[in-house]
């Protein structure tokens, strides 16, 4: 049973993956794209039939036990980089990439000077031999990053869930932070068994051994539901948006054209149909510029009539450019809209 849920899991990881391809190779949620796979592969080597074959592959040297603990490092480092473009103010800066990087690096290096140093005896991803110490301290350096990480995401999302006022996206953290507490559970539960092992224990408890088993089975599902629900409310968010600034911008070309039909030295739009401005890429722009440029007309040319409709759109545009302008400097990165920022 185990093992089907298991592999369960694991398609579900790889299929996610697959799904994000698309917008990679259009050059957005490369940082996404690039977690889920390595995730995905580490995930993929717990399992001792997928871990059996890769090493097979590899000649049956244990390299594969290297290739999980590093894959599982540069998990740690990319889903830090997730996790603070999601909840931080000033999103993933150029120093916490830097000390990702060089953190993620010097780990890997310090595990592939301990593993092809020693000729371990191994048989599964999870070994770790009586009396051996120089391979506890490998699997620590492991440990040790993905509770730090998993620990610092919970503080993450509960600062962040203290700001938010919207359900569904404090549901999305929730899940978040439950993931990363069974992470904690699982590397607290690991670094026991690897001590236990290293000082001569040969058995475990069923409840550890059935919490090892069930931990990578649940927090991968959490972890993928709670940032596969942030994402989706973004993306709604997103399309919202996106549809009522079409909806303005065919609504005010009319009062734009008529107002400038005698006054084109006060636009720099080029001409475009109504149709070509309102569903092309840059919507947002048009209608900012659009509305800038109107305001301006009416400064200039006060003697210009208004219909109570016209001055009520003119009153709507700038209530939605102000609500872009919010939702852009808050907190969830993931659904900001910054084509009304690149307008300005």
């Amino acid at each position: 049973m185990f093992a089907l849920i298991e592999y369960a899991v694991l398609a579900a990881l790889w299929g996610t993956t697959l799904l994000l391809v698309p917008s990679t190779l259009r050059g957005k949620r490369r940082l996404l794209f690039w977690f889920m796979l390595t995730f995905a592969v580490t995930m993929s080597l717990i399992s001792d039939g997928p871990y059996a074959a890769v090493d097979g592959l590899l000649g049956g040297a244990d390299v594969t036990y290297f290739i999980f603990h590093a894959t599982a490092i540069i998990c740690v480092a990319l889903f830090d980089g997730l996790i603070q473009t999601a909840v931080s103010k000033a999103g993933l800066t150029a120093t916490r990439k830097r000390f990702a990087v060089w953190g993620a690096t010097g780990l890997i290096l310090i595990q592939a000077a301990l593993f092809f140093a020693n000729d371990w005896e191994i048989d599964n991803i999870q070994f770790i031999g009586p009396g051996d110490w120089t391979q506890l301290v490998y699997s620590f350096t492991t440990w040790i990053a993905l509770i730090v990480l998993a620990l610092s995401t919970i503080v993450a999302c509960w600062t962040d869930f203290k700001r938010q006022s919207d359900r569904a996206l404090k549901t999305a953290l929730v899940m978040i932070a439950a993931g990363c507490a069974l992470v904690s559970l699982y590397v607290v539960v690991q670094m026991g068994v690897a001590i236990g092992r290293a000082t001569g224990g040969t058995t475990v408890s069923a409840t550890v051994d059935f919490l090892s088993v069930a931990c990578p089975l649940l927090a991968p599902v959490l972890l993928a539901l709670g940032l596969g629900l942030r994402l989706l409310i973004g993306a709604t968010r997103n399309l919202s948006d996106a549809g009522r600034s079409r909806r303005l911008l065919w609504q005010v070309t009319p009062l734009w054209e008529r107002l400038l039909a005698d006054r084109p030295e006060l636009s720099i739009e080029a001409p475009m149909s109504r149709v070509a401005v309102c569903f092309g890429g840059s919507h947002a722009q048009h209608l900012h510029r659009r509305y800038v440029e109107v305001r301006d007309c009416l400064l200039l040319h006060p003697d210009q009539s208004l219909s109570a409709r016209e001055a009520t759109l003119i009153e709507r545009i700038e209530e939605h450019i102000r609500q872009a302008s919010h939702a852009s400097s808050g907190t969830t990165n993931d659904s900001r809209t910054n084509e009304h920022e690149d307008a300005r």
